[in-house]
């Protein structure tokens, strides 16, 4: 079945969702699930820190978010949490042929309305994979 499951996690509700019916098919299935968050390099620093306190990097953040949902999981077997370069569609689908992933898992977060027609993570996923898609209804 599935030895590699795959979740895009961005720290929205619509992720969190996704990330647990991700963890529940790894646990079905005995695979390893791999949380990530896509990198935005071009993503501003807050200016308004504390004195003492640097900002993190945009691959800190991502790395931050990934490791926090899978924290938050109750899945007991093998969880590996990293950040990723690229757009999110773009990133998972990268990352979906490293690993060799055998599902991808994305909620559907503005899959509805206009952004449907202009395009969404899911809907980007859902064509470009190298894998099965599981979309999880979130909204």
């Amino acid at each position: 079945m599935y030895k590699n499951i795959l979740v895009g996690v961005d720290g929205s509700d619509s992720a969190q969702r996704a990330a647990e019916v991700a963890a529940g098919l790894a646990s079905a299935t005995g695979a390893t699930l791999h949380i990530v968050t896509a990198v935005d390099e071009k993503g501003g620093a807050p200016s308004d820190l504390p004195e003492g306190m640097h900002p993190l990097s945009p691959g800190e953040r991502a790395e931050a978010i990934a490791r926090q949902v899978a924290e938050s999981l109750s899945y007991k077997g093998t969880v590996q949490a990293s950040p990723a370069p690229g757009k999110p569609a773009d990133a998972l689908v990268q990352v979906a042929r490293e690993i060799d992933a055998d599902l991808i898992v994305v909620g559907n977060r503005r899959v509805q309305g206009i952004s449907r027609l202009l395009g969404s993570v899911a809907t980007d996923v859902a064509h470009h994979a190298p894998c099965d898609v599981y979309i999880v209804k979130t909204v």
